[in-house]
């Protein structure tokens, strides 16, 4: 069996390949987010306000380097009225730096909020609940739709995102207009007898595309077998199929196994913007029989 097998799996309404190039200087500064607790959201700001937003009103707020006196001359300046459900902040000396906790329903939310020259400062920073229908209308990249893909495209998204950490040690932030990363900590999906876990999670927002690299481990005795096209990813109710899963379909004995897999929009072919940091699981169809692998 070739561990090396790419299965693509492309549904009647992913789009096609659009060729035209895009501006390098044209980058995305309006951004949706999911709530999560467990992340510190890293925001650039600049001398223009930095709005940003939660579903719904705010318990507290607390910084440091951050002031709501411009006079005082902070850091970073906020804008704030106590009940509201945004909050604004912007850059008053360069290289700005300023950090603040947000308490929402319960739960404190972390920022970072940094200046710097080579960063172009969000605008808009949207937070939603991961599984609120509304976190699947928000905008693409500056408010366009997304790009058609093709099996071609797909297979490239692939390869960027295998290729990210040696391009990001040899060229620090060459990547950051085309693709955000993110390793999150602990989705771990538990299984009888082996474990998947997601590693790492690329974004490429031009195409509402999330590539995941997902480490397998196999505590048995036996060999594990598996559909690679049947892999999946649940956000809270909602199952997303891979629009392209590079995987073996086995899990070697006492042993490790890496998978990749994409996730392209919604299952009805409306586009889903999903963000890097939702709360993500991976859904694995176990094949007993090996025979009975589905290989092209």
């Amino acid at each position: 069996m070739n561990a090396n097998r790419i299965f693509i799996v492309i549904g009647l309404c992913l789009p096609l390949l659009m060729q035209a190039e895009v501006d390098r200087n044209n980058r995305e500064v309006i951004k949706q987010y999911a709530l999560n607790p467990r992340t510190v959201y890293n925001i650039p700001i600049g001398n223009t306000p930095t709005t940003i937003t939660f579903p719904g009103a705010l318990t507290s707020i607390d910084g440091a380097n951050i002031g709501a006196n411009a006079k005082d001359k902070p850091p970073v300046l906020l804008s704030y009225v106590a009940g509201r459900y945004f909050f604004s902040v912007r850059a008053m000396q360069p290289e700005a730096r300023g950090a603040l906790n947000v308490v929402y329903q319960d739960q404190t939310y972390a920022f970072n909020f940094y200046n710097h020259e080579d960063s172009i400062p969000y605008r808009t920073v949207r937070l939603v609940q991961s599984d609120d229908p509304m976190a699947a209308s928000g905008l693409g990249v500056n408010g366009e739709a997304p790009r058609r893909t093709s099996p071609t495209v797909l297979v490239d998204l692939l390869d960027r995102a295998k290729s990210y950490p040696l391009i990001q040690r040899a060229y620090p932030g060459m990547l950051e207009e085309e693709v955000e990363f993110f390793a999150p900590e602990g989705l771990t999906t538990e299984y009888r007898d082996f474990s998947a876990t997601i590693d790492e999670v690329f974004r490429f927002a031009h195409y509402d595309t999330l590539v995941f690299r997902v480490s397998f481990q196999n505590d048995s005795e036996e060999d594990i077998f598996y559909q690679p096209q049947m892999l999946a990813v649940r956000v809270g109710q909602n199952l997303y199929y891979p629009s392209i899963a590079d995987a073996s379909g086995i899990i070697p004995a006492q042993a490790d196994s890496v998978a990749y897999i994409a996730i392209t929009g919604q299952p009805n072919g409306e586009p889903a913007y999903l963000s890097v940091h939702n709360a993500f699981q991976i859904v694995v169809s176990r094949v007993e029989d090996p025979a009975r692998l589905l290989i092209p």
